[in-house]
């Protein structure tokens, strides 16, 4: 019988509580209904000076490695600001071994949604700073996007690095290959999540699943928010949330953690 699990960092007491009081169960019973083995790593995998100069989301390229994740057969990364629903069906399914699950953030909710959103973005955006209309404009084009980090434009795709599905005996070597080959690009470049995407897609070794696998808040809100009258009450908000979660199999809290409380007092 094969083994397979689902694996996730939670390093440091915030990031550690919150899995606890908001994710574990909910993950577990996921975990169970479909016969995953579940690690949370709570301690870095790399204590070197580089590793404590970059952001501990890096350490996902060394999961394979370790905890004897190596001898398994599968195994699911997901990030642990994501809420799963036990509903979720097994997002194994299709996916051939030698490619990598994921999706296309480029053209999350749709096409032209995203780009909608974007343009509005660009807008209002000021002209200079970190997050400048240069930033957001990269957005609009995966190879730009890939292009501000320094990497080789002409990617077709944004690969999100959020849930991926992997399998150790196929894809160890490359993850560790982009952890020492590349360096932080802080917050604003992502993380490890320009480098890996563009290695992928380089590889070609990318296997879109359904998006419903990892929903990106974020944008949701941002969108639903934008075609309010007014600023949404702490219990729109709830309600927003537990409709989105109800319809999603991963839901994704990528840059919106903050919501992940209103969601458990909505029942999650």
């Amino acid at each position: 019988m094969s083994r397979n699990a689902i694996v996730t960092l939670a390093i440091g007491d915030a990031y550690s509580d919150r899995f606890e009081q908001l994710c574990r169960k909910n993950w577990t019973a996921y975990a169970e209904r479909h016969g995953f083995d579940l690690v949370v790593i709570k301690e870095p995998l790399d204590v070197g000076e580089r590793a404590r100069r970059r952001s501990p989301a890096w350490q996902k390229c060394l999961v394979l490695g370790a905890f004897g994740l190596a001898d398994y057969e599968r195994v699911v990364w997901v990030d642990s600001d994501i809420l799963i629903n036990p509903a979720a069906p097994l997002i194994l399914d299709g996916v051939p071994a030698e490619r990598i699950g994921a999706i296309d953030e480029n053209r999350f909710p749709t096409p032209a949604a995203r780009q909608t959103m974007l343009r509005q973005i660009i807008a209002s955006a000021p002209e200079g700073g970190t997050h400048g209309k240069r930033f957001w404009e990269s957005w609009l084009e995966p190879g730009k996007w890939h292009a501000l980090m320094g990497l080789p434009a002409g990617q077709a795709h944004i690969v999100q690095t959020g849930v991926l599905v992997f399998s150790p005996k196929h894809h160890r070597a490359l993850l560790e290959h982009v952890y020492q080959s590349y360096d932080d690009g802080g917050v604003n470049l992502n993380y490890e999540m320009r480098p890996l995407s563009h290695e992928i897609q380089a590889r070609g070794l990318q296997h879109w699943i359904d998006q419903r696998f990892n929903v990106l808040v974020w944008w949701l809100a941002l969108r639903h928010i934008s075609a309010m009258s007014s600023a949404p009450t702490e219990a729109e908000l709830r309600d927003f949330l537990r409709d989105r979660y109800e319809r999603s199999y991963f839901l994704h809290f990528a840059g919106a953690a903050h919501m992940m409380p209103l969601l458990d007092s909505a029942g999650a």
